[in-house]
C-alpha cells in the first residue's frame, strides 16, 4: 500500500466560530471548497492556549501535564525552550521520518523552530519572520522597555540615557515605512511560507507541516501600550477599539484564505492533492473582550480553546463525522492510523484543556504592575468537554470559571446540572496532575 504524504496546517491564532465555515463573518471560500472534500470537525478542543504548549501537544499526542513544556509561575520562555531542548519524547516527524517519511516544516512564528526544540525529526525546518520590528535588533530592545515610543523615552530619560533617542527614533520611523511598504501586519508571510513550501516537495512520502501567521496579533494601527495596559489593569480598552481590532483579526483571516486556497492549486497542479492527508487547524484561538480579556493564554474561554478542524483524508473519502470531542493531541494518533491503513475515527467522550499560569512578556515600564499580573493571571486552570457541557475550573483559587451546557451558563447546584458537574469535577481529579489540583464543590 503506498503511504500517503501528509500535510499539517496551523492557521495559528484562528479560532473556530470565527470562520463562516462554522457560521462565523470571516468569509474563507477557499477553506469551503477544501471542506467538500473533507470532513469538518465541530468539537476540536486545544489543549493549551499559547502557542508552545498546544504545538508540543500537537506533535507528541501528549497533554502540556504530560509532556511538561509549559509556563508555571516561575517558569516562563527561556525555561520552557531548555525544557523543550532537553525533551526526548518521541515527536511526529521523528516517526514519521523512521518510516521513510521525508519531513519539512516551514513556520513564520519564531517559537517554531530548531532553537526552540521542534527541529527533532524534520529533515528541514525553516522559521522565519515577516515582522520588521522583530527583525530589528533596536526595536527588540525598545519593546523591552515600553509599549509605545514615550514610554520607551521616559524609561530612557530614567535611566540617564537620553543620548540613545535619536538612534531609537530614526530605526522606528525606518520601520514604519518598511511596514508600510510589504503590508505589515496584513501580510505575515504566508506567500513566503507557500514559495518555501513549494521548493521542498520533490521527494515522495512526505510530511510537510506549515505555521501560517496571520491571525495572530498585531493588526493594523495596534497599539502595544494600549494592550499592555489593558492586560496590567491600567486601563480598560475600549469597546470602539475591541470592535476595530476583531474585525482587523476578520480580515486577516479572509486574507489567510486566499494563501490557503493557493498553497491548495499548487498542490493540485503538481498532483499531490487527492492522495495526501490534508489536515487543517489551529494551535488556538483569540479573545476579544468576551470576558474581559484580550488575545489568548492564560484563560480557557471557547473563544481561546474551540478550533477549526477540517481534514482531507487521502482519496478524498469522505468519512463518518461522528460524535464526541476532538482534541489537538489525537493528531499524532489519527496520522498514525491513517498511515498504516487503520480507521480515522478519534474523537474521544471528553477533552482537555490547560493553563499553567502568565506566559506574556510585559516591558520595563510595566514593572510597577506586575502584582497585578501575578494576582490576575498566575493561576492554575483546567477545562473539561463532555456530553455538551464545559467545566473550566481556576484550581490556584478553587473556583468554577465557566460551567456551560452547550454555550449557556449551568448552574452546579441545579438539580438538572448537579450530577454532571459532579461527573466532570471527577474527570478532572483524575485527568493527569488532578490529584493535586484544588475543585470547587457542588453544594
Amino acid at each position: 500500500m503506498r503511504k500517503p504524504n501528509i500535510i499539517l496546517i496551523v492557521c495559528d491564532t484562528l479560532r473556530k466560530d470565527i470562520v463562516d465555515l462554522y457560521g462565523g463573518p470571516a468569509e474563507m471560500p477557499n477553506l469551503r471548497t477544501l471542506a467538500e472534500d473533507s470532513v469538518v470537525y465541530k468539537n476540536a478542543i486545544a489543549p493549551a492556549p499559547w502557542t508552545f504548549p498546544s504545538h508540543v501537544s500537537l506533535f507528541t499526542g501528549l497533554y502540556p501535564s504530560e509532556h511538561g513544556i509549559h509556563e508555571t509561575e516561575k517558569r516562563k520562555m527561556p525555561g520552557i525552550i531548555d525544557e523543550s531542548l532537553r525533551s526526548r519524547r518521541k515527536t511526529l516527524a521523528e516517526y514519521l521520518h523512521e518510516r521513510g517519511y521525508a519531513t519539512f516544516g516551514i513556520s513564520a512564528n519564531l517559537m517554531i523552530s530548531t532553537l526552540t526544540g521542534f527541529g527533532r525529526g524534520f529533515d528541514k525546518l525553516v522559521t522565519f519572520t515577516y515582522s520588521p520590528w522583530v527583525k530589528s535588533d533596536l526595536a527588540t530592545q525598545a519593546r523591552n522597555l515600553g509599549g509605545d515610543p514615550m514610554q520607551v523615552i521616559s524609561v530612557l530619560l530614567k535611566r540617564g540615557e537620553a543620548g540613545k533617542i535619536p538612534r531609537y527614533g530614526i530605526e522606528y520611523l525606518k520601520i514604519r515605512l518598511q511596514a508600510r511598504k510589504t503590508d505589515y501586519p496584513l501580510k505575515k508571510g504566508a506567500e513566503e511560507v507557500n514559495r518555501i513550501a513549494f521548493t521542498m516537495l520533490r521527494k515522495r512520502p512526505f510530511f510537510l507541516f506549515l505555521n501560517y501567521y496571520e491571525a495572530h496579533e498585531p493588526y493594523r494601527k495596534f497599539s502595544d501600550k494600549e494592550t499592555q495596559d489593558h492586560l496590567t489593569g491600567i486601563k480598560q480598552i475600549s469597546r470602539a477599539r475591541v470592535r476595530y481590532l476583531k474585525q482587523q483579526y476578520i480580515e486577516e483571516a479572509e486574507y489567510l484564505d486566499t494563501q490557503i486556497g493557493a498553497l491548495i492549486e499548487g498542490l493540485k497542479k503538481r498532483g499531490l492533492y487527492d492522495d495526501s492527508l490534508i489536515i487543517l487547524t489551529s494551535d488556538h484561538g483569540q479573545a476579544f473582550g468576551e470576558h474581559g480579556f484580550l488575545y489568548h493564554g492564560t484563560f480557557l474561554y471557547d473563544q481561546v480553546v474551540r478550533v477549526p478542524l477540517v481534514i482531507k483524508y487521502p482519496k478524498n473519502e469522505k468519512l463518518e463525522n461522528s460524535r464526541g470531542y476532538q482534541s489537538l493531541v489525537g493528531i499524532f494518533g489519527l496520522i498514525r492510523s491513517v498511515m498504516e491503513g487503520g480507521g480515522a475515527d478519534f474523537s474521544t467522550k471528553s477533552a482537555y484543556s490547560e493553563a499553567f499560569g502568565n506566559a506574556e512578556f510585559f516591558p520595563e515600564a510595566y514593572k510597577h504592575r506586575m502584582w497585578y499580573v501575578k494576582k490576575t493571571y498566575e493561576k492554575l486552570r483546567k477545562a473539561v468537554y463532555s456530553g455538551g457541557y464545559k467545566l473550566s475550573v481556576n484550581g490556584s483559587d478553587r473556583s468554577v470559571d465557566e460551567f456551560l451546557h452547550g454555550e449557556a451558563s449551568a448552574s452546579m447546584r441545579s438539580q438538572k446540572h448537579r450530577k454532571k458537574f459532579k461527573e466532570m469535577s471527577e474527570e478532572l481529579r483524575r485527568f493527569k496532575g488532578g490529584e493535586r489540583f484544588s475543585l470547587p464543590r457542588a453544594r
